[in-house]
C-alpha cells in the first residue's frame, strides 16, 4: 500500500510537470505568433472647433499611427490633419443654429512587400473624387483602417464623409504586391 502511494505521488508530480509544460509551450507559440503579426497603434484626439474658433485651424497634428507587419507586407500609416477645414451647420441645446469646423484628414502611407517599398505616398479625399457625386469639399477623410490582408494584395476600408453624419463614401482601396493600386465603392445599405 506504502509502494502504492509513492507510485501515485511520484506520477501526480509528473503530471504536474507535464501541465506547466504544456502551458509553456502554449505561451510560446502564442508570442511567436504575435510577434509574426506585430501591430503597433497610437491614438492621438482630433480637436473639433465651434464658431470664430476657424481661425485656430492652422497647424498639422497627428491624430492616429499605425506600424504593422502581415506575412511579406509591412504597412506603416498615420493619419494627420490638413490645414484646410470643413464647416458643418449644427443645432445647439437651445435649437441655435451654429457652424462647426473640423479639419480634414491626410494619410501618409508606406507598405513594403518583400522589404521592398512598393507604396509611398499621401492619401487625401481628393482621390476619391470620381466617386463622388457631390461637392467634395463638404467631406472628411474620416475613417482610415487596415481591413484585410493576403499574400498578394493589402486592402484598406476608407469613409469620407460629412461631419457628424452618416452622409458617406465607403471605399475598399487595394494595393497589389507589385504596386498597382484598385479602388471599390462599397454601397451603403440603408436600414429603415
Amino acid at each position: 500500500m506504502l509502494q502504492l502511494k509513492g507510485i501515485y505521488l511520484y506520477l501526480r508530480s509528473k503530471v504536474k510537470q507535464m501541465k506547466k509544460i504544456h502551458l509553456l509551450s502554449i505561451t510560446l507559440i502564442f508570442m511567436i505568433y504575435s510577434c509574426q503579426k506585430k501591430t503597433e497603434n497610437h491614438i492621438y484626439q482630433q480637436k473639433r472647433l465651434t464658431g470664430n474658433e476657424k481661425t485656430k485651424l492652422t497647424s498639422n497634428t497627428l491624430i492616429f499611427e499605425k506600424d504593422s507587419t502581415r506575412g511579406l507586407f509591412k504597412i506603416t500609416y498615420k493619419i494627420t490633419t490638413i490645414n484646410d477645414s470643413i464647416s458643418y451647420q449644427v443645432f445647439d441645446d437651445n435649437g441655435k443654429k451654429e457652424t462647426d469646423y473640423v479639419k480634414d484628414n491626410q494619410i501618409d502611407l508606406l507598405i513594403k512587400y518583400k522589404n521592398k517599398v512598393i507604396l509611398n505616398k499621401i492619401l487625401i479625399k481628393e482621390k476619391f473624387k470620381n466617386f463622388i457625386n457631390e461637392n467634395i469639399d463638404k467631406y472628411q477623410l474620416a475613417i482610415f483602417n487596415i481591413n484585410e490582408i493576403s499574400n498578394s494584395s493589402c486592402t484598406f476600408f476608407i469613409n469620407i464623409c460629412v461631419p457628424d453624419s452618416d452622409n458617406c463614401f465607403t471605399f475598399n482601396y487595394t494595393i497589389f504586391s507589385d504596386g498597382s493600386e484598385k479602388i471599390i465603392e462599397l454601397v451603403n445599405e440603408i436600414e429603415d
